[in-house]
């Protein structure tokens, strides 16, 4: 498993305003306005220095599909499913890209198959398991990485009936067993195959090969894709899945137009089936891994696939299993930004779910029974901003507060619900015995029990005639947050028939204060701090920004400058970037740009780049890290990029202004394990994100 940031996005909310919570009483909001005067007062001069560290973002969006309601809908009722990672790589046990990792030659690797025997394969076992844990859907390997089918298939005899002891077909049985459940049935492909004649590893070597990133063989692309039509006809017209999930678009060769054309092809075979949008270039779904979204995605179709401990297929040596309370709270986390959940468990070669996963699956599926209404068929929640003691989702006039840290109070309170509701309840109150509820300047509060019902999260439903009004904070925007003449930022109210004043001192805003109508011009350092009113009384909460005038760094002299940038390799095993400049590099030489050194270790290196960007203009400039494990980039001494860490490919930014001339810049990139990348990127004044032009990258003597 693996994805690139080229191909989902997170589509987060990058808006710069920072919510805070306005307390109404005459004394508190007093001494809130104090303390909050004080604090950005510091913030603007500790702010005002030339680099900002940026959270996530995304760019180039793909492309979903036609976004099919009919075929679509159950699969955005679901919210919660199985993924199923299992193979021949389940015999040596130490996950699914032991191929790969291992450097095993495709021969030797063949021998796992006459290994596997899974004897205690019992399809309806595992499909009870998901429907026990209140998963609506199963999606499981016909074919990984590694090449082998997990299904009988006409293209080779490499699968798992005419190559294995066992002569049965798994995905047969696990088709029906689904539908005996009532279990929707999915099926994942690997566009890249280590396995396939018409692929070339990455590295080929008899001994010890590296695969990934394979590519084509000359000539052989289009045989290749016409072996996939071959097979993918074959899943979908013995099988039936409701879903095809594509993985390894990554591979050399592999483009977008080819990934279209098997969108295409596919629902010219069963016109409802959903695709993800890892067959590239299309897609009716975007697929983050390993992470939840920071908020909804805005009406697109989204699912985060997530292993349940580090891995997913079965590996014998990893026992990092997530608790309960963090499944559960993520499950509720992606419904409340409007996205699916897929589990994934990693079967054993005999054909055993493990039981430790197995027992957080029961432990899901008791809470679901008890909650599920909370999450089936729900929508996302109507907050720009997380509630701070929990989540929220909604469905047919009724509100549902997932309440993680029950108040000691007894008091929950909900800013920004206009419209009081009707009445509200516990959900596991089976009489539906009201709670009390009244409002409080902005805010709803409801009166709740000592005790929470459940120890993870309890739920609230809140319950409304019709379509209530919520105000969300004002959204407080501009380019950037950091200018040198001057910036224009515009205010946009949170919610319907609401007007907008704002302050540029720091201080709380009133019905008094200026009216939001048109862009700010700043020419100064300046705390925008805005929110809503109605009838004269606030809505919602307050928001605020910072936004800093600086100067621009000024640039460097360099000697003898030539172009590339210099390099240094190392060996090692780490879980975040070491400290480079204080090890002994294994080579160093010079290439033309941040790319990755051709000759380098499958897993477990790094590298540190040295040299100089050549600034064309003044100007504000954004850059950008996109790494699969960690990187950050720094300018001059300062850190610019933080994104360090291990993770699939993930992209930060960062932001400062820079004088026209020369500017050292350093970057350090980590790998650890699965695949590698690593992408520099900036923008600026009249540029749009781009690689670093090479006629930029310098070295000096």
């Amino acid at each position: 498993m693996i994805v690139f940031a080229r191909e989902w996005k997170l589509y987060v909310n990058l808006s710069i305003s920072k919510i805070v919570r306005r307390k109404r009483t005459p004394s508190e909001e007093k001494a809130m306005w104090c303390k909050n005067l004080t604090f950005w007062t510091i913030a603007v001069l500790l702010t005002s220095s030339l680099s900002i560290n940026a959270a996530d973002v995304s760019r180039e969006p793909v492309k979903a599909g036609s976004g099919k309601s009919s075929s679509m809908r159950w699969w955005r009722e679901a919210r919660f499913g199985m993924f199923i990672h299992w193979g021949i790589y389940a015999v040596p046990a130490r996950g699914e890209w032991y191929m790969t990792n291992a450097q095993v030659p495709r021969a030797v690797y063949e021998n796992y198959a006459k290994q596997f025997y899974p004897g205690k394969f019992d399809a309806d076992s595992w499909a009870k398991i998901a429907h026990d844990a209140g998963m609506k859907y199963i999606v499981i390997t016909s074919k990984h990485h590694d090449g082998f089918c997990m299904f009988k298939t006409k293209t080779n005899h490499y699968n798992v009936v005419d190559a294995t002891p066992w002569h049965k077909d798994p995905l047969r049985a696990l088709s029906k067993a689904c539908r005996r459940y009532g279990i929707k049935f999915g099926v994942y492909y690997s566009i890249m195959d280590w396995h396939s004649r018409y692929q070339m590893p990455h590295r080929p070597d008899s001994l010890h090969p590296v695969y990934n990133p394979t590519h084509f063989k000359e000539g052989d692309k289009d045989a290749y894709i016409n072996y996939m039509k071959t097979e993918l006809k074959e899943l979908i017209m013995q099988y039936h899945p409701a879903i095809l999930w594509f993985d390894g678009q990554w591979m050399h060769g592999w483009t977008n137009e080819d990934g279209r054309a098997i969108y295409s092809y596919l629902h010219t075979l069963d016109p409802q089936i959903i695709v993800n949008n890892r067959v590239k270039g299309a897609g009716d779904y975007d697929t983050p891994e390993q992470e939840i979204p920071a908020n909804d995605l805005q009406g697109r179709g989204w699912e985060t696939c997530m292993t349940i401990n580090n891995s997913w297929g079965f590996n014998a040596e990893d026992s990092n299993f997530k608790s309960t309370t963090m499944l559960i709270r993520n499950l509720i986390d992606i419904a409340s930004k409007g996205g699916n959940y897929l589990l994934n468990v990693g079967p054993t070669a005999s054909g055993i779910i493990p039981q430790p996963e197995v027992d957080r699956l029961e432990a899901i599926g008791s809470w679901l029974k008890v909650n599920g209404e909370s999450i089936y068929g729900t929508m996302a929640s109507p907050f720009n901003s997380q509630l701070p003691w929990g989540r929220c989702t909604r469905k047919n006039g009724r509100f549902f507060l997932n309440v993680f840290d029950w108040p000691a109070d007894g008091k929950i309170v909900i800013h920004g619900i206009y419209d009081k509701p009707g009445r509200a309840f516990l959900l596991t109150n089976t009489k539906k015995i009201s709670l009390n509820l009244e409002k409080a300047g902005d805010s709803l509060v409801v009166s709740v029990p000592p005790q929470a019902p459940d120890k993870i999260s309890s739920v609230v439903v809140l319950e409304f005639a019709g379509t209530p009004q919520i105000y969300n904070p004002p959204s407080i925007e501009a380019e950037r947050r950091i200018f040198i003449d001057t910036l224009d930022v515009n205010i946009i109210p949170g919610g319907e028939k609401a007007e907008v004043h704002y302050t540029t001192d720091g201080a709380l805003p009133t019905i008094k204060s200026l009216v939001a109508s048109k862009p700010l011009k700043m020419t100064e350092t300046t705390v925008v701090t805005a929110e809503c009113f109605r009838d004269g009384n606030a809505v919602g909460e307050v928001a605020r920004a910072v936004f800093t005038k600086v100067k621009p760094q000024k640039a460097v002299e360099i000697v003898g400058a030539n172009n590339g940038i210099r390099y240094e390799y190392f060996e090692g095993e780490w879980d975040s970037l070491p400290h480079f400049r204080e090890m002994k590099a294994m080579r160093d030489g010079t290439i033309a740009n941040f790319i990755l050194p051709p000759q380098r270790a499958l897993i477990n290196y790094g590298v540190l780049y040295t040299g100089y960007i050549k600034i064309l203009k003044d100007g504000v400039y954004t850059f950008f890290t996109a790494s699969d494990d960690g990187s950050k980039l720094y300018v001059g001494d300062s850190l610019i990029v933080d994104n360090d860490g291990l993770h699939a490919t993930k992209e930060k930014e960062g932001i400062l202004a820079l004088k026209a001339g020369y500017h050292p810049v350093r970057v350090e990139f980590f790998q650890r394990g699965g695949a590698d990348s690593l992408g520099v990127f900036y923008a600026g004044p009249g540029i749009d994100e781009v690689p670093i032009p090479e006629a930029q990258i310098y070295y000096g003597e």
